[in-house]
């Protein structure tokens, strides 16, 4: 897994909210336990907290409604695209995205290729607007690789989480090697 980007400043907040909840919960726990009994630090708590948010929390629905903006796109989804090489055929794929709050990775599966995300960003334009961007590194899988290079991508998708949160659709775009380009539709396996 690797970092994501974000416009948003939720994670400042919510890193300042932990904090001070750190704090407090040590004076409190220091308040009743008797003299010379070992405490935990407030970095040992913030830090334990912090860990338990980023796993599972903040994908909490009181959360999602209230103060987390970060759409949680954990699952697999089917991966259509149709390539603008000259008789090129819809490709279809598995796309599994694992995600925390602060780590994300992609990773593609299709019959002759596979993919794997090496950067990615979240774009938040509205509650019912977002897009996902990543770029990815695609290998051909060994029985069809045969004269074939590997090659690098970006992919572009808008998501409507409250209107339509099982679909994302955009476009995607292979470097020089292929210079190829098409649609990309996913639609929400699990």
């Amino acid at each position: 897994m690797h970092t994501y980007s974000i416009n948003q400043s939720e994670r400042i907040t919510v890193l300042g909210v932990i904090g001070i909840l750190s704090l407090l919960i040590i004076f409190g726990i220091h308040k009743y336990l008797p003299s010379g009994f070992p405490a935990p630090s407030v970095l040992a708590l913030f830090s334990g907290i912090v860990f338990v948010f980023d796993k599972w929390i903040w994908k909490w629905k009181i959360f999602q409604k209230t103060c987390i903006k970060t759409p949680n796109l954990n699952g697999q989804w089917t991966m259509i695209t149709k390539s603008s090489l000259k008789g090129a055929e819809e490709y279809e794929a598995v796309l599994t995205i694992k995600q925390t709050w602060t780590h994300i990775f992609l990773f593609m599966d299709g019959e002759k290729t596979t993919g794997s995300s090496l950067m990615a960003g979240i774009e938040i334009k509205t509650d019912d607007l977002f897009y996902l961007k990543w770029e990815y590194l695609s290998e051909y899988k060994p029985e069809f690789a045969e004269g074939q290079v590997m090659h690098y991508g970006m992919t572009k998708v808008i998501m409507k989480p409250l209107s339509d949160p099982n679909s994302m659709r955009g476009n995607y775009y292979a470097d020089q090697t292929r210079h190829t380009f098409g649609p990309v539709n996913l639609i929400k396996k699990t």
